[in-house]
């Protein structure tokens, strides 16, 4: 009970739609230069756009497991980070 809780599910969707707007505005943001690795740079702001999200979420969200935490919210990062990778390769090429 302490790996899945009772918020998993809403924490897979939660992070995610949290992270959309931040993950936008750090890929506008990032259009202004040049990144040598357009991919790379769409992961690294899609993983600060899932910290902010993750931030906002966990303020609300009342399994607060360490093992719950470990497991869901790498999960949801990793669904950010790898939006950030594939919108970065498209959005961010010079």
């Amino acid at each position: 009970t302490r790996l899945i809780g009772v918020n998993a599910r809403h924490c897979l969707t939660l992070i995610p739609l949290l992270a959309i707007l931040p993950l936008a505005c750090l890929l506008l943001a990032m259009r202004q230069g040049a990144p040598r690795h357009p991919g790379l740079a769409g992961a690294v702001a899609g993983l600060a756009a899932s910290g902010i999200a993750a931030t906002f979420y966990a303020s609300s969200c009342t399994d607060d497991s360490p093992l719950f935490v470990i497991t869901w919210y790498s999960i949801a990062t990793a669904i950010v980070v790898l939006a950030g990778y594939f919108a970065g390769s498209k959005f961010l090429r010079w």
